[in-house]
């Protein structure tokens, strides 16, 4: 549920010419009987009347406060570590703390009291270095200042070696990350991959990968304390070989391999329009309709679903992966989140992971976009799990805007859907053609 002041509220009504007011404003529902309707809320319980006719719902909802901290605010606050650390010894470890300006603060870590200074930009912001010069395990930390709550921080472990860990990991799910759960794909661990430990940030090992410190989620590692310490410069599998890394120009269509990949399914419905209808849904019906326009034409395709059930995001890539497809399409339609109003922001966008998608992308967006009569957000960069793929031009299309009742209405339409699978087809042509520059 939306933090914000406002939310959209979605539902129906039959017959869809039946008056509607929402706390007591008209509201017009569109042909399908679908309506939508932005709503003010505050933080805690809200209750929006419905009238219909005769007819009269109340739906209760909560909303959670978004009232953020404010920096000045009184008491002490742990800022790092905030998760469980694992160095080495002698590597320096930040702290850092807010409390209010001009006060002592002190970090109490273990037997040691280390004093923290303001951040000359940030008064109320308080730092310190230190370093662990023999091996120490889950040292707790604490700051404190005079008059104030103490806070505790994370605890930190020093290592002066730390051991190898085997992949375990699927395919494409473990891989390694420049910052702990976040920041860049340096590179996709393949299982049995034996690397050097360095450390870990809470749930998130660090280790060694073409001598850098790199960071996976611990869950797809396994300490292997027997298997000899890899070097800390290894390379990882070049999971691109044996791939042709461009478009197929020059084979038949029966010799090209297409992956199509409608979203969702299963218990992960996608979003929800207005009459019910949800992504999953459309999504497949879209998909089956974009197979039977290519295999007319004499391409090959490959479903990674064809029911409604829900398969993990990264055996979609490794479908594609092991079959050495060609190319990868995922099909998709968007929702905004609950705080914006999708008829002020409904458009047609396509989303790749790197350069080979990217290319793809740019084939394929403007013959979709060219018979979707709504706003063109062109080609983006996106980290989706499903485009990620080094081997593979992949991309992720959002057709239009199921949570809008124009788009949920738009997207069922069989002559729109056709349109837009010939539309794809059109575009496949074009990325082909693109590889002969």
């Amino acid at each position: 549920m939306s933090t914000s002041s406002q939310t959209y509220l979605i539902g129906s009504v039959t017959p869809p010419d039946t008056p509607l007011t929402v706390n007591a404003q008209t509201v017009t529902p569109w042909r399908t009987g679908g309506f939508i309707c932005m709503v003010k809320v505050v933080p805690g319980t809200n209750t929006v009347v419905l009238r219909a006719g005769a007819t009269e719902l109340r739906h209760t909802f909560r909303t959670p406060d978004s009232a953020a901290r404010p920096d000045d605010e009184v008491g002490l606050r742990a800022l790092e570590p905030v998760q469980p650390l694992g160095v080495y010894t002698g590597e320096n470890v930040r702290l850092v703390c807010r409390a209010p300006a001009g006060r002592q603060v002190f970090a109490a870590v273990g037997e040691r009291t280390v004093p923290l200074v303001p951040d000359g930009a940030t008064p109320s912001r308080y730092t310190a270095t230190i370093s662990f010069p023999a091996p120490t395990e889950d040292v707790p930390v604490v700051f404190y200042a005079d008059g104030l709550a103490d806070a505790p921080a994370a605890s930190i472990t020093a290592c002066a070696a730390w051991p190898a860990h085997t992949v375990t990991g699927p395919l494409f799910a473990a891989r390694a990350r420049t910052e702990p759960g976040g920041g860049d794909t340096a590179a996709f661990l393949t299982p049995g991959l034996h690397v050097q430990g360095a450390g870990f940030v809470g749930g998130h090992t660090r280790f060694w990968l073409e001598g850098k410190r790199c960071f996976t989620d611990s869950g797809h590692l396994a300490a292997a304390p027997d298997v000899p310490l890899p070097p800390r410069d290894l390379v990882p599998p070049d999971l691109t070989a044996g791939f042709a890394m461009r478009p197929p120009t020059g084979r038949p269509p029966a010799e090209i391999l297409i992956v199509l990949d409608p979203g969702h399914g299963g218990p992960s419905t996608g979003a929800i329009g207005p009459t019910g209808v949800t992504e999953k849904e459309v999504n497949l019906t879209q998909a089956r309709l974009m197979r039977e326009v290519l295999e007319r034409a004499g391409f090959r395709v490959l479903m990674t679903r064809d029911s409604d059930v829900d398969v993990d995001l990264y055996e979609r890539v490794r479908i594609a992966y092991r079959a050495k497809a060609d190319a990868f399409i995922s099909v998709h339609h968007n929702a905004t989140a609950a705080h914006t109003d999708p008829r002020n922001v409904r458009h047609i966008s396509t989303y790749a992971w790197n350069a080979i998608g990217l290319q793809l992308a740019r084939a394929l967006h403007p013959k979709l976009a060219a018979v979707t009569p709504i706003a063109d957000r062109g080609v983006m960069a996106a980290s989706f799990a499903v485009c990620r793929n080094p081997a593979i031009p992949s991309c992720l299309l959002e057709l239009d805007f199921i949570n809008c009742p124009e788009g949920e209405e738009a997207i069922q339409r069989p002559e729109q859907q056709r349109r837009v699978a010939e539309a794809l087809l059109e575009g496949i042509r074009a990325w082909l053609a693109s590889g002969e520059n």
